[in-house]
């Protein structure tokens, strides 16, 4: 007979057996999980105590009563003046919002008159600018000429592109809430304008709160050195505390619907921001149960950049050189239109 003790070995040594096969295959999946296209990948999750106030809460309220008692914890929109503004038309289908450094003035000529011009009467171009004092009359004569530039008055630079994007969104909604779909979008990108309107006519979920773009998932430590090389992206544990930047939408190309950006044009002066707009952004968001969602046609490396029968939006066109290249392989490659009469 098989003693009593040695029975308990043998279940304990079956048990240790049992784990280890356990654990090699969890991580054997975990391996494959990671070896899926990005569009298949499931973002880390992580709970992050920011901001303070529950901004669900307060949007409920604000809803029910027209009212609330919760004050603001900052007051983003009274920090700059509009210099330049423009309006929408009684009804737009899709508001493209690109967001350029007031000295690029050829970019922004290559825009209009490439990919830019590509839409109907119903698609609406707009430039969103910050203020320079060296370049105050060029942008001047351009908005006078153009009628399609949104100015505030910070000074235009890196660290101020927080201003740059909630004026966007207070901008939107202030003139544009008949508007359907809105595009945010930085002005060294090629955007294809009739696979962004079918796109966003597929993807519309009535009832659900979403926005589109491309997704960066894997946990990213936020640069807290000013001498790294990538100090550009430097901020404080002061600005923010948590160690790990949260699951967020390149804030280079992203798409939504106008009562998205509704919503959130009303929480972020409720929420602590910072600089990282991208990533400000895709907080409040989630904060108030926006979905972010990635999708690979929101092109975000060289991988099919020049495969517009496919591609939404495509990074890395910062030289008007590759730009006009790109619309001429665009016009005589690919079997798409555009009306290139289509007004401004």
């Amino acid at each position: 007979m098989i003693s009593i003790s040695y029975r308990n070995k043998l279940n304990k040594s079956k048990r240790t057996i049992t784990q280890v096969v356990f654990i090699i295959t969890f991580v054997l999946i975990c391996l494959h999980t990671n070896q899926q296209p990005a569009e298949q990948q499931r973002c880390y999750d992580c709970h992050f105590n920011y901001p303070l106030n529950n901004v669900k809460d307060f949007l409920n309220e604000l809803k029910n009563n027209g009212t609330t008692t919760i004050q603001p914890i900052n007051h983003i929109y009274n920090q700059y003046n509009t210099i330049c503004n423009v309006k929408c038309a009684s009804y737009t289908e899709l508001i493209i919002l690109v967001k350029s450094y007031i000295g690029h003035f050829d970019q922004r000529q290559a825009i209009r008159a490439t990919w830019g011009k590509c839409h109907g009467e119903n698609v609406r171009v707009v430039f969103l600018l910050g203020y320079s004092a060296e370049l105050t009359e060029h942008a001047r004569i351009e908005y006078a000429e153009h009628k399609d530039i949104v100015q505030g008055s910070f000074t235009d630079e890196y660290k101020n592109n927080i201003y740059k994007t909630l004026m966007a969104y207070d901008w939107v909604i202030s003139n544009c809430s008949n508007s359907q779909f809105v595009f945010f979008v930085d002005d060294d990108y090629f955007v294809v304008i009739p696979n962004l309107l079918q796109f966003a006519r597929e993807k519309k979920l009535d009832g659900k709160d979403v926005m589109f773009g491309h997704k960066q998932c894997n946990p990213q430590n936020p640069v807290r050195s000013k001498s790294s090389r990538y100090r550009k992206w430097y901020i404080s544990e002061e600005e923010y505390q948590p160690p790990i930047l949260p699951p967020f939408l390149s804030g280079g190309s992203v798409l939504t619907q106008i009562n998205v950006a509704r919503k959130l044009r009303i929480a972020f002066p409720y929420m602590k921001t910072i600089f990282l707009d991208d990533v400000y952004v895709s907080l409040v968001a989630q904060k108030l149960g926006i979905k972010i969602f990635h999708d690979e046609r929101f092109v975000n490396s060289n991988l099919r950049r020049t495969d517009f029968n496919f591609i939404i939006s495509c990074h890395s066109y910062n030289s008007t050189e590759y730009l006009y290249e790109a619309w001429l392989k665009f016009k005589t490659v690919n079997n798409l239109h555009c009306n290139q009469s289509a007004r401004r």
